[in-house]
């Protein structure tokens, strides 16, 4: 070949080559686009899942505290009764405190929240806000349910002093009984509900869950507020698309 034909050769093959690259740059960058659109596209379907949690734990925290509230009622009812020295029946007096012994814990709803955090798209820069919103409610649910084993542990201990210091016999006993009742009636002649209270863990029960009902309030309220932030969050984010 000669030298001309071999230059116009090498310049139409590199010339092929550099649009084969262009083409291969084009094809990935639209390849990229696309799969950052398709995961965009997901998180915005996941985003309604998680919202549906979020709406779900706001209203079980909301009937976990308004419960709390009326249980700690009953507590300073029972208390305020001793103080007063007022003696109440047997059948209120279990009324009362059976609730105080019962445990109550929040069961986070975060099937849709995982979804979230699953996607790929969850780690773009775009979903920071987003990104550290959700990881900010979970941590205060980590608070919670910490809390909330503290709590129930420190109220079973209690139960447990009272029952090997001989108190099973005057309080314990009756909850066992209505276990294997079908009535919440109770005839006890020897019921001395002013005896009874004397009990020094008894009170300290009482007292402490007063004291709880507060801290459990604040942990309920810190929660279901970043979830609102967390909502109107997406919500800010999907009316930009």
């Amino acid at each position: 070949m000669e030298q001309n034909k071999i230059g116009k050769y090498l310049k139409y093959a590199i010339g092929e080559i550099i649009l084969v690259v262009i083409g291969i740059l084009i094809a990935l960058s639209i390849n990229n686009w696309n799969e950052k659109q398709q995961a965009q596209n997901k998180m915005v379907n996941n985003f309604q899942n998680l919202i549906e949690d979020l709406e779900s734990n706001k209203l079980q925290l909301s009937n976990l505290i308004e419960r709390r509230l009326e249980v700690s009622e009953g507590a300073g009812f029972l208390i305020d009764n001793y103080e007063n020295q007022i003696k109440i029946n047997e059948n209120e007096f279990i009324a009362l405190l059976y609730p105080v012994l019962s445990e109550r814990n929040f069961e986070i709803n975060r099937n849709g929240i995982d979804k979230v955090i699953a996607s790929s798209a969850f780690e773009l820069e775009q979903m920071e806000s987003i990104r550290d919103l959700i990881k900010s409610y979970l941590q205060i649910s980590n608070t919670l349910n910490v809390f909330e084993i503290k709590e129930n542990s420190a109220v079973e201990n209690m139960e447990m002093i009272t029952a090997g210091n001989g108190y099973f016999r005057t309080v314990w006993k009756t909850f066992r009984k209505n276990r294997y009742t079908t009535t919440t009636e109770y005839n006890n002649p020897h019921f001395d509900f002013l005896k009874i209270m004397e009990n020094d863990e008894l009170l300290y029960i009482l007292f402490r869950y007063e004291l709880v009902t507060q801290t459990a309030r604040k942990h309920y309220d810190n929660l279901t507020k970043k979830g609102n932030e967390v909502i109107k969050a997406i919500d800010d984010y999907r009316s930009s698309k």
